[in-house]
């Protein structure tokens, strides 16, 4: 799909460098309720979560441990809601991870669905 409006996501990433921590039971729970909590009021479309399981070359071990992509439909609403929200997610970081994440803000302008087909032909 290419999107009449883009959307702006924001991606936060989790080096997973030697000796890093991250846990992903409190990430998967507390830390999840609390931006679903606090960003859905402000705007927040859709969130998701990937997990690294590997890098390049296959077999070598991931960059991140974790990449969260919260969505919204504005840059504005984005920059509304970091702005009432900066601090908790800054003060919650530390009960999951001990490094510095990484953060880009990017415009979708290009989302693509893959068709699904069943064994019995029908879509998913």
């Amino acid at each position: 799909m290419v999107y009449a409006r883009p959307m702006i996501r924001l991606s936060i990433m989790y080096p997973a460098t030697p000796g890093s921590r991250f846990d992903w039971t409190y990430y998967l729970g507390p830390h999840l309720e609390l931006s679903r909590r606090l960003l859905d009021p402000r705007g927040l479309v859709r969130t998701e979560i990937d997990r690294g399981i590997g890098g390049l070359p296959p077999g070598s071990p991931p960059p991140y441990h974790a990449v969260g992509h919260l969505f919204f439909r504005s840059m504005a609403e984005l920059e509304s809601a970091l702005a009432a929200t900066a601090a908790d997610f800054v003060a919650d970081e530390r009960n999951y991870t001990d490094g510095p994440s990484v953060v880009q803000i990017s415009e979708v302008v290009v989302s693509l669905r893959q068709a699904c087909v069943t064994e019995a032909g029908r879509g998913c």
